[in-house]
C-alpha cells in the first residue's frame, strides 16, 4: 500500500542468526543465467539469492505455485532484517524432484530470486533464510509464530509480511524449512539503459493512462486525489489547445478526467493525452473500471498506478486488466508500498505469448517496469510528473530518474526498474 514517497535508508539493521551470512567473503563475479529480466536500481544494489529448498504442498500443486507460497514469507525475513525485498512472484524454480506423501507431496527444487539490497551496505555472500516447509498448514505457522517471531501487522493471514525469524526469543522448529541463499552480483543488472523515447513517439503521441487510488478518504483533500490533479495540472499546462474534459461518475470511477492538446517534441507537433482515474480500491473498483482502465491501456505508453497496494491484490487486480497489445512498447509504473515483490508475472507471460516466445521469451521486449522494493510514502514532487518531461526530453535514462525520484521522497522507497535490458535508445 501507498502510505501518503525509489532508494533505501542506509543503515542496516541488527542481524541475529537469520540475516546476513557472516561471511568475509566478497560477493561472486556474475555469471550466465536463465532470468531473462534485467534489473536497475540506485538505492538499492541488484542481487541474485540461489539456494535449495525444500517444501510441502498438496498433490494438485505445481512445484512453481508451491514455491512462490513458500517464499511469500521472504518479504517479511528481508524487509525486517536487512530492508531489502525478493521478487519471489518471478522465481525461477530448477532441479525439481517430486516424492508422494499420502494426499500431499514433498518437493525439492533449485531456486533462483532477484533481490533489492540497500545501497552502500556491505553485501554478504550468504544469507539465511526461513520459510514454512508446508504449505498446506500456513494457517497453522501463522498462529504460532505470530508474535514470537515478528507481529502482524495487517491480520494474522498476512503474517508473511512481517515474519522475522531473526526476532529475539524466535525458536524455529521443525515445520520451518531454513535455507542458505549465495548471493551474487544480479547477471543481468545493468546501469546505462534508457526508456525506448522513439517507441513511444512513434506514432507521434503520448498516451498515458495514470490511476489514483484513495490513500485516506475518497473526497478531493485526499492524497490520491490532489496528486491526480497535479498530474493533470501539470500536462494541461505543458500543451498547447488543451482541452480536459470529465467523464460522468460511473459505479467504482470517482473521478474520470480526460486531457488532450500538442506539444512540440524533437522539432515536431505530437499530440498528448492523458486518462486519469481517481478510485477507491483497485481490487474492488468493479467492471466499469475495468473495463474502461483495459481499453485505454491498450493504446497507452506510459501506465501509472499511485494508491494502495493493498497487500499486493490491488496490483495485481490491475495488472491482470492491462492490456498488451501486440508490439507495442509501453512503461509501467507500480508506485505503492512494496511493489517488486507484490507483482506476479502475468503482464509478461501475455506479451510474450502475444508476440511471440520465439522473439519475446521473457515479455520484456515491449515492456519495461518500474516497481518499489520498500513502503512508500508520500512524496515532495510526485514522480510521475518526473517521467512526463522525461518523455518530452528524451535525454534522460533510468539511472538519471530512479535518482531524481529518490531526491523528491521523504523516505526512500528502493525504486527498480526491471525488464530494461533489451532496450536500444540512445540520446
Amino acid at each position: 500500500m501507498r502510505l501518503s514517497i525509489v532508494g533505501l535508508v542506509g543503515v542496516m539493521g541488527i542481524f541475529g542468526v537469520f540475516g546476513a551470512g557472516c561471511s568475509s567473503e566478497d560477493v561472486e563475479a556474475p555469471g550466465e543465467t536463465d532470468d531473462g529480466s534485467a534489473i536497475t536500481s540506485t538505492d538499492g544494489t541488484p542481487l541474485e539469492f540461489r539456494f535449495d529448498a525444500e517444501v510441502v504442498a498438496s498433490r494438485d500443486t505445481t512445484p512453481k505455485n508451491a514455491a512462490i507460497a513458500q517464499l511469500e514469507y521472504l518479504q517479511g525475513v528481508l524487509t525486517t532484517g536487512a530492508r531489502a525485498n525478493a521478487q519471489f512472484r518471478f522465481v525461477d524454480v530448477t532441479n525439481v524432484r517430486e516424492r508422494s506423501e499420502g494426499a500431499k507431496k514433498r518437493i525439492n527444487y533449485s531456486a533462483s530470486v532477484a533481490v533489492i539490497y540497500p545501497a552502500g551496505a556491505r553485501v554478504p555472500s550468504t544469507y539465511k533464510l526461513a520459510a514454512p516447509l508446508d504449505v498446506t498448514a500456513l494457517g497453522a505457522f501463522n498462529e504460532k509464530y505470530d508474535g514470537p517471531c515478528g507481529r502482524n501487522e495487517y491480520g494474522r493471514e498476512t503474517f508473511w509480511h512481517d515474519f522475522n525469524p531473526a526476532a529475539p526469543g524466535c525458536t524455529l522448529d521443525a515445520d520451518v524449512h531454513q535455507m542458505e541463499a549465495r548471493v551474487r552480483p544480479h547477471p543481468l543488472g545493468t546501469t546505462d539503459k534508457y526508456p525506448e523515447y522513439d517507441k513511444i513517439w512513434a506514432d507521434d503521441s503520448l498516451d498515458i493512462v495514470a490511476v489514483y487510488g484513495a490513500i485516506s478518504d475518497t473526497t478531493d483533500n485526499d492524497a490520491g486525489a490532489r496528486d491526480r490533479e497535479a498530474f493533470l495540472s501539470k500536462v494541461e499546462r505543458a500543451l498547447t489547445d488543451a482541452t480536459r474534459t470529465e467523464e460522468p461518475r460511473q459505479p467504482g470511477i470517482l473521478k474520470h478526467s480526460v486531457v488532450t492538446g500538442k506539444t512540440r517534441v524533437a522539432g515536431q507537433q505530437r499530440s498528448v493525452r492523458l486518462v486519469a482515474y481517481f478510485i477507491s480500491e483497485a481490487a474492488s473498483a468493479g467492471r466499469a473500471f475495468m473495463s474502461s482502465y483495459a481499453a485505454e491501456t491498450a493504446k497507452a505508453d506510459f501506465i501509472l498506478y499511485s494508491g494502495h497496494s493493498g497487500l499486493g491484490k490491488n496490483i495485481r487486480a490491475l495488472a491482470d486488466a492491462t492490456t498488451p497489445t501486440r508490439g507495442k512498447y509501453q512503461i509501467a509504473f507500480f508506485n505503492g508500498c512494496q511493489t517488486f515483490g507484490y507483482l506476479g508475472s502475468q503482464m509478461h507471460e501475455a506479451r510474450s505469448e502475444l508476440n511471440g516466445r520465439a522473439s519475446d521469451p521473457n515479455g520484456t521486449k515491449f515492456l519495461d517496469v518500474i516497481v518499489t522494493a520498500l513502503p512508500a510514502y508520500a512524496e515532495r514532487l510526485p514522480t510521475e510528473q518526473i517521467m512526463f518531461d522525461a518523455m518530452l526530453e528524451q535525454t534522460k535514462g533510468y539511472g538519471d530518474l530512479l535518482r531524481r525520484f529518490s531526491g523528491q521522497q521523504w523516505t526512500t522507497h528502493l525504486t527498480t526498474v526491471f525488464g530494461e535490458d533489451d532496450n536500444t535508445f540512445r540520446p
